[in-house]
């Protein structure tokens, strides 16, 4: 078994898809148990590489062999399904599973591996890397000289420590199938996803024109001071604030001992409450400037490279190997929110494209249906039927048209809720809660079974693995709510991992995002009818626990054929006009709810004046 144990230093992370030929400046790689060897010929390398039976680097899959796959023409694709490579990065997440809820990325830097597992990591200087320290010292990563005495030895000390590290770490099956996974969904990071860059200039420009507009309002109708650094946190800036939100028909937002609360959740949470109030909209857009909040429409400018695209990251740093895409985060791009939709408007399909979203059916549920293996419950999925609505029959007599009430119980199913979370998220009574989480528990016995042996798996070992083998780690004291939920979300994760395995080779390339349970493709416009079959014939699919266990269906939703992002879900959200690209292109709108007309279309800069009363103008 020749084993390769490479790492690369290269120009900035940042320009990985755009510096050019000249990113990857010098490599060290060893051969087994060989002296480490470094070369500034990237041929050589790949020479190397490809001679390999395994290949180990760290954070490979993302970083060192995406830039020789990108600059060099490795490839990269046919190590992985050949099962070469071992990028230490996901095994030591599949080793030691990361925390819930916690980003944890400082565990699994090659240093902290290598603290944890041997006792030993890179040397530093007041906890800055010697590589840091030279990017300062020489104006960048790609100025400092190859020939660097200390450069090179920080190279091959970080070779020698990964092939210690290596040592320590499992890799088995679904660790393998995790390679092919991360290596299809890092084409999101590859091909970028295409920016309407005057577009989002322009909106930028009237959001800063709208916002100082209604910070002189706030000043001279309010009485909001503007000198000073945080004029909104002063005794003046609160009383004007507060007088504010009373004229948009608010009540002012409070913290628990009763402060104006300002802060970025609790104005999101407002706007939750009162989607269609422009007036407070606008002031908590004038509120997150003065915080110094960045907007999604800068954020997106500011992660656009030279080729006018986002090339966001793609990780799976969370235990239940949820996807996170970042720089920009997509996640937060919603659709949920009339306001928020036309962020996704700025992401467009490539020439000649259309972009399509698909949406997996309930798979949580799905995935704890698979699990608990309760007849019952599976029967709730069969073809045909709506499972929120049979929900409903179950919980309220029959009554299948109480669709809305059902869904809060039937979340707080399969994500483990007790009776209060339960209270509180459909906003009903503790005794209430409680008597429907009963009720469900004598329907469906082998899910309640199955939630409780979850719960006490995790007391014992604090460690559950999903129906695919992927271990999830339950933090202590947490085991009642996030056991099952665990299962359910990882399974979740993996069924929509094994669609993206069983997409044909011409689609991967074809990928733009992922969030959640939704996967978004810019394919050629000729071959949609393809795509659309050929993508809901990977995500659809017959999942069984076990070979002798009970099948569920697993299904999927696609949208229409988008010329933004946005417009993918005309059809969807068919009360907001403004969804549809389209509707944003005619001269003029009727509908008075239309973010788009008031906030980004050159007739609300035109009319500016009225917008400003929007400031003290009651919002029913």
């Amino acid at each position: 078994m020749r084993t390769v144990f490479l790492d690369i230093e290269t120009g900035s992370a940042n320009d990985l898809y755009t510096y050019g030929p000249g990113f990857c400046r010098l490599a060290g790689w060893a051969i087994d148990d060989a002296p480490v060897q470094l070369t500034t010929n990237m041929d050589e390398l790949c020479d190397v590489v490809r001679s390999a039976d395994r290949v180990v680097a760290h954070n490979g899959l993302t970083f060192d062999l995406a830039a020789l796959e990108r600059w060099h023409g490795l490839d990269v694709g046919k190590m992985v399904e050949q099962g070469q490579v071992r990028d230490t990065l996901l095994l030591a997440r599949h080793n030691d599973p990361p925390f819930s809820g916690h980003v944890d990325a400082r565990r699994y830097n090659l240093d902290a591996i290598g603290q944890r597992l041997i006792g030993d990591g890179k040397v530093s200087e007041a906890g800055e890397s010697a590589l840091k320290k030279l990017a300062k010292e020489f104006g960048g990563y790609d100025q400092i000289p190859v020939d660097h005495e200390q450069y090179r030895e920080y190279l091959v000390q970080d070779v020698e420590l990964l092939r210690r590290v290596f040592a320590y770490l499992r890799c088995d099956a679904y660790a393998l199938r995790e390679h092919r996974v991360m290596y299809r969904l890092n084409h999101i990071s590859r091909h970028g996803f295409r920016v309407d860059v005057a577009e989002a200039k322009r909106r930028l420009a009237a959001q800063a024109e709208r916002i100082e507009t209604a910070k002189q309002k706030l000043a001279t109708s309010y009485g909001l001071p503007t000198s000073g650094k945080a004029p909104q946190r002063t005794k003046a800036g609160v009383t004007a604030l507060e007088r504010a939100f009373a004229d948009c028909g608010i009540e002012p937002p409070r913290t628990p001992k009763g402060a104006l609360a300002t802060g970025k959740q609790a104005l999101a949470d407002l706007l939750d409450e009162h989607p269609e109030n422009t007036a407070l909209s606008e002031l908590v857009g004038v509120l997150g400037s003065l915080n110094g909040e960045r907007s999604v429409i800068q954020t997106v400018l500011d992660h656009t490279g030279p080729d006018d695209r986002v090339r966001p990251s793609v990780d799976a740093r969370q235990t239940t190997g949820r996807i996170s895409v970042t720089n920009p985060g997509l996640t937060v791009m919603g659709k949920r929110d009339r306001g928020n939709v036309l962020e996704r408007s700025l992401l467009l399909p490539d020439p000649g494209d259309v972009l399509i979203a698909f949406d997996l059916s309930q798979v949580d549920a799905r995935a704890i249906a698979a699990h608990c293996q309760d007849e019952g419950y599976i029967a709730a999925f069969k073809p045909g039927l709506d499972y929120h609505s049979e929900m409903a029959a179950e919980l309220f007599n029959g009554d299948r048209s109480r669709r809305d009430d059902a869904k809060p119980v039937t979340h707080a199913t399969t994500y483990g809720m007790g009776a209060k979370g339960l209270a509180t998220e459909a906003g009903i009574g503790r005794t209430e809660a409680e008597l429907l989480l009963s009720k469900l528990d004598r329907r469906f016995p082998r899910l309640a079974r199955f939630k409780q042996s979850s719960r006490q798996e995790a007391e014992r070992r604090h460690l559950l693995f999903n129906a695919f083998g992927r271990p999830m780690r339950i933090e202590r004291g947490r085991e009642y709510t996030q056991a099952p939920a665990a299962l359910g979300q990882g399974t979740a994760r993996d069924l929509m991992m094994e669609g993206i395995l069983r997409l044909p080779d011409w689609l991967v390339s074809c990928l733009r995002a992922i969030v959640h349970d939704e996967v978004v493709l810019s394919v050629p416009e000729g071959r949609a009818n393809d795509a659309e079959t050929e993508v809901l014939s990977a995500l659809q699919f017959s999942f069984r626990i076990t070979a002798d266990a009970e099948p569920v269906q697993i299904l999927a939703d696609k949208s229409e054929r988008g010329r933004d992002w946005a417009d993918c879900y005309r059809a969807e959200k068919h009360k907001w006009p403004e969804v549809a690209r389209d509707h944003r292109e005619l001269p003029s709108c009727d509908d008075d709810g239309c973010t788009y007309t008031h906030k980004f279309h050159s007739r609300a800069l035109a009319t500016s004046a009225d917008a400003n009363d929007d400031l003290h103008k009651e919002t029913p």
